[in-house]
């Protein structure tokens, strides 16, 4: 396994070191997010196509190499899988059904999409959708136990 500093040197060597090393755990946090193997598998070959493609746009330097690789894997996810029924992302050119979301309520989507993928906070997703921050927070902690129910089946 690399070291947490060490310096990623070459681009073919240095994917082919992060393949060995982090596609076992990034193949798991693909599952979690995706729910469907065969799915999360595509998805990762499709994330190591990608990190080829955009290796030096990525700061190595900044923290692990996991935790840069999963940075890049959620960047990449997000934009493959903004899911079906109302959270679809700016420039979308993949769309994947999103077992969770199908269960929950118009409600639930668009706060578990608001925060978990464009990234905002429950107080300006209240702010925004005019609703008290105590009801964005309850809606988001159902779609979590919608979403943990579903994994465990």
């Amino acid at each position: 396994m690399l070291k947490q500093d060490q310096v990623l040197h070459t681009k073919t060597l240095s994917i082919s070191t992060l393949y060995d090393d982090y596609a076992a755990m990034l193949l798991g946090y693909i599952m979690e997010v995706i729910g469907d193997k065969k799915v999360a598998e595509d998805y990762l070959v499709k994330i190591f196509k990608g990190l080829a493609q955009n290796f030096t746009t990525i700061n190595w330097n900044e923290g692990s190499n996991w935790c840069a690789l999963q940075r890049y894997a959620k960047n990449q996810l997000a934009k493959f899988d903004y899911a079906a029924a109302g959270c679809n992302p700016p420039n979308a050119t993949h769309s994947l059904p999103n077992k969770h979301l199908n269960e929950m309520t118009e409600e639930q989507k668009l706060i578990f999409c608001n925060i978990y993928y464009r990234k905002k906070t429950t107080a300006q997703l209240a702010t925004e959708i005019n609703r008290p921050e105590e009801l964005v927070k309850k809606l988001l902690k159902e779609a979590f136990i919608i979403i943990r129910k579903y994994n465990e089946n």
